[in-house]
């Protein structure tokens, strides 16, 4: 490859990883306004079918990050499955919650019915997009992060009045500053092949 950006591009996608090992800081120099405005940039950038710009993102810190990983904590039956959601409030220093607004959605099925049927699926690919570029993002920022689906669980955690009716929750993207390296990770052979 020629493109030094293009390098420095697959380097940070491949230094983006899951890591579990948090503490509920931030690096030194990096602020909560830096993490808001990296989020903000990338929901208003991410592409979406029909420009429809149907992503949603909300940051929880501090007491709110903390009283919404302990309702879905409550909520879980069982001590197995509360581990997780327990250490991301205890260790995490935030989530940034990531939706769709369904009203994009119905909206692109009643303008284009032929196609209302792909309309959901290409809405979660957007947020898909949103997802891994704000966690690789966040990783050239020098945090530390992993991905959940507690969206059940988190839908009925949010703070009542916070997010508007039609926000569906997709995923949770925990973030602090990393006390650990990711943990080893092994490929399979998947090579990607070029048809002339």
């Amino acid at each position: 490859m020629s493109s030094v950006t293009s390098q420095q591009f697959l380097k940070a996608i491949v230094a983006r990883r899951s890591i579990y090992s948090l503490t509920p800081e931030l690096p030194d120099g990096v602020s909560i306004d830096d993490v808001q405005s990296v989020v903000q940039a990338i929901i208003k950038h991410t592409p979406t079918s029909h420009n429809s710009q149907g992503n949603r993102a909300i940051i929880l810190i501090g007491e709110a990050h903390r009283k919404m990983w302990s309702s879905v904590v409550d909520a879980i039956e069982g001590d197995t499955g509360k581990k997780r959601p327990t250490s991301i409030r205890d260790e995490a220093y935030g989530s940034i919650v990531f939706f769709i607004d369904d009203k994009t959605v119905e909206q692109l099925k009643n303008n284009s019915p032929v196609w209302a049927s792909v309309f959901p699926s290409l809405a979660d690919q957007s947020s898909g997009a949103a997802q891994m570029s704000a966690w690789t993002a966040l990783e050239l920022l020098g945090l530390g992060g992993h991905l959940q689906h507690y969206n059940g669980y988190i839908n009925a955690a949010l703070p009542e009045g916070t997010v508007p009716e039609g926000w569906e929750v997709k995923a949770q993207l925990v973030f602090g500053a990393p006390t650990a390296p990711p943990r080893e990770k092994t490929f399979i052979e998947n090579p990607v092949k070029v048809l002339k």
